[in-house]
């Protein structure tokens, strides 16, 4: 029985939920605010609520 997606690698997701964010952040104060970057603290707890939600996920699909 095979637990992940085929389609999708494993690392996809974190990635993704991690850098979408990020991404949005950067380009909203970049235009809005007129300034270069965003808070280191907001970027790592991005990264750890990324992982968080990413091995959840990855469990909960290996339960399934």
């Amino acid at each position: 029985m095979e637990t992940s997606n085929p389609a999708m690698p494993w690392w996809m997701l974190p990635t993704i939920l991690f850098l979408a964010p990020l991404l949005v952040a950067l380009i909203h104060n970049l235009f809005f605010k007129h300034k270069w970057g965003v808070n280191a603290n907001w970027v790592l707890a991005l990264f750890v609520l990324a992982c968080w939600i990413s091995a959840l996920v990855i469990i909960l699909r290996a339960v399934n």
